[in-house]
């Protein structure tokens, strides 16, 4: 061997030394000195937490009928191992799921998934899906199938605008800052009430999650199971509302909808809604808008729902705004009799048409109701007379006493999210839209049978009788009754609570009472029905006009009253989006809840067809 061949071996030999020792110190420094660290991060790969759902607080009605509850079903997620996701898993679970792949992918690039942290892809799988599942489960990354409470709607669409449903939908910051007020944690993405009281009432009936510590394959499928912390139970809830009247609610708007549908064959038919409150505390016993949805198929059917032009996802009692025609004659006679325009058995004379103002307006039909007083003409409905009353009243009177009785803002009710405040008409709002043109007299006129700008809703209406009906108090309008935990100890309980004393004069409040109760005796508008009930009532029917009255659309169709007349216990607004006169197919609806109410029956059941006075 030359010398040459012998240095280069030599230099050879130096590197393998160098080499070795390089590779023997780095194995020393992993197996020794980093020993711990390294240990610590493969038990961290091989052990993971996996939440525990906390099981939902249960709903009930206020007579302990459940309403809504949990019940196992199994849920499939989705995890990354530490590799990011399998393509071949997510093609799979696409077909099997029935969900496209590219919702899999948005929703991974939207919550920004981290490492061992579950996406929940499709709950409430068939035994079908899960054997599918379970075939192929040796192949599959990271995907987890658990059994979860699932919500139970037990009526179906029966209450649905009142009671909501869950999803995993964006929150509004607004809501965000509420919760985290009262203490609850909420991350993008989890499945929380979206609508009714699963929103509102959403971190009471929440609980507070627990958690597991689990083993896992390099699948990420559980191997082992360890330390467990215990999910504490959300609250329950015990609703105002009762079941039967619900539904006794709903069956009779569905079936006055239909008839008219039916009878009439107008496409603009098709929505209704009524609230039925307790005018002595605020309770509402039921609240309904048709047409409603199922409950238990929301999530299937969400994108239907909303293109539907009959817009079922939408809750009219508390978003939907109306000119509320007659109905809100009791506000122009306050206006009148408070400020002195006119006096109870003061007589003004109709002849069924008056022009003022460059303005010609007249009665329902035309019809000339001749002399008559306050009383007389609530009873017929008499626009002539109310006319009069409004100008003399004027606008500014007629617009204060409107939010007197609630009319313009929330009624204050916090169980459910989304109230409308609705719209006085007034001189203010006119200049406020127009752009500050003024208020005209002939405006007046209008807005003194409950047109012109004049818009609420019907959870305001009912409020508006309730405070006729009690004497003048304001009760903040209330749902939830109690709220109690898993040990079944009340830790909330409503009371009635006075928000406001309406400045109205008692004498001008039974003057007004004593006109209601002229609409339901003989030769009221409200008559016919309201006779054949076991109880006293009093009322007011009302229809009103709406934007392109003169192409053809039907009026709605208003009633707004209470029972029974001499100690109120129940007050009703019923509100048939065009179902024209108030006393024809309004009434009819009334007369059927009030009926069940008292009696259990329903004898004031009608398909509309009577002899009735009307009016506009």
């Amino acid at each position: 061997m030359n010398k040459f061949i012998l240095r280069r071996v030599r230099v050879i030999f130096v590197l393998v030394i160098v080499i070795f020792i390089l590779l023997s110190g780095r194995l020393a420094y992993l197996q020794v000195l980093k020993h711990d660290y390294y240990l610590y991060r493969a038990e961290q790969n091989r052990f993971t937490k996996i939440t525990l759902p906390a099981t939902r607080g249960e709903i009930y009605d206020a007579g302990g009928n459940l309403l809504v509850s949990n019940r196992p079903g199994f849920v499939v997620s989705l995890m990354d191992m530490g590799e990011g996701y399998d393509d071949e898993t997510i093609d799979f679970l696409s077909e099997v799921l029935e969900i496209d792949a590219g919702e899999i992918y948005e929703a991974i690039e939207g919550r920004r998934y981290m490492r061992y942290l579950p996406l929940r892809l499709k709950s409430d799988i068939t035994m079908e899906t899960i054997s599918r599942l379970s075939e192929h489960r040796w192949k599959l990354k990271g995907v987890n199938i658990e059994i979860r409470p699932i919500r139970e709607y037990r009526c179906g669409a029966t209450a649905a605008h009142i009671l909501g449903f869950l999803g995993q939908a964006p929150v509004n910051e607004s809501t965000r800052e509420r919760w985290a007020e009262e203490g609850y944690s909420y991350e993008e993405g989890d499945l929380v009430g979206q609508e009714g009281i699963e929103r509102a009432w959403e971190p009471h009936l929440r609980g507070v999650d627990g958690e597991q510590r689990i083993e896992i394959n390099n699948m990420g499928q559980p191997i082992n199971f360890f330390e467990r912390e215990e999910a504490d139970p959300g609250h329950s809830l015990y609703l105002t509302i009762d079941l039967g009247l619900q539904e006794m609610v709903e069956e009779s708007l569905a079936g006055q909808v239909e008839s008219m549908i039916k009878k009439e064959g107008d496409s603009y038919i098709g929505r209704a809604s009524a609230v039925a409150l307790d005018p002595n505390s605020g309770a509402i016993l039921a609240m309904a808008s048709y047409p409603s949805y199922d409950l238990n198929k929301v999530s299937k059917e969400y994108a239907r729902l909303l293109q539907d032009p009959k817009r079922p996802l939408t809750n009219s009692a508390i978003q939907g705004c109306y000119p509320i025609g007659s109905t809100f004659k009791m506000v122009t006679g306050t206006a009148a009799l408070e400020s002195g325009a006119i006096s109870d058995r003061e007589v003004i004379n109709c002849r069924g048409v008056i022009t003022l103002y460059g303005d010609t307006k007249s009665c329902y039909h035309r019809i000339a109701h001749g002399s008559l007083n306050f009383y007389r003409a609530m009873a017929v409905s008499c626009n002539i007379f109310f006319y009069q009353a409004g100008l003399r009243a004027g606008i500014d009177k007629i617009a204060h006493y409107a939010r007197e009785y609630g009319f313009g803002s929330p009624t204050g009710l916090q169980d459910l999210i989304g109230e409308a405040s609705g719209v006085v008409a007034s001189r203010e709002y006119k200049a406020a839209v127009t752009d500050g043109e003024q208020w005209y007299p002939a405006e007046t006129m209008s807005a003194a049978i409950g047109q012109s700008y004049n818009s609420m809703t019907p959870l305001q209406i009912a409020n508006y009788a309730a405070i006729i009906a009690n004497g003048g108090t304001h009760y903040r309008p209330y749902l939830v009754q109690k709220v109690v935990d898993s040990a079944g100890k009340v830790i909330q309980e409503t009371r009635p609570e006075p928000l406001r004393q309406a400045q109205i004069s008692a004498r001008t409040l039974q003057k007004i009472r004593e006109a209601m109760r002229g609409v339901t005796r003989p030769g009221g508008t409200g008559y016919y029905h309201s006779s054949r009930l076991s109880v006293t009532s009093a009322g007011k029917t009302g229809s009103a006009e709406v934007a392109a009255q003169g192409r053809g659309i039907p009026a709605h169709s208003l009633y707004v009253g209470y029972a029974p007349y001499e100690d109120p216990r129940i007050v009703l607004a019923i509100v048939l989006e065009h179902g024209g006169s108030g006393a024809s197919t309004a009434v009819p609806v009334a007369a059927e809840i009030l009926e069940y109410y008292f009696t259990g029956g329903a004898k004031g059941a009608s398909n509309g067809e009577a002899e009735t006075e009307t009016e506009t």
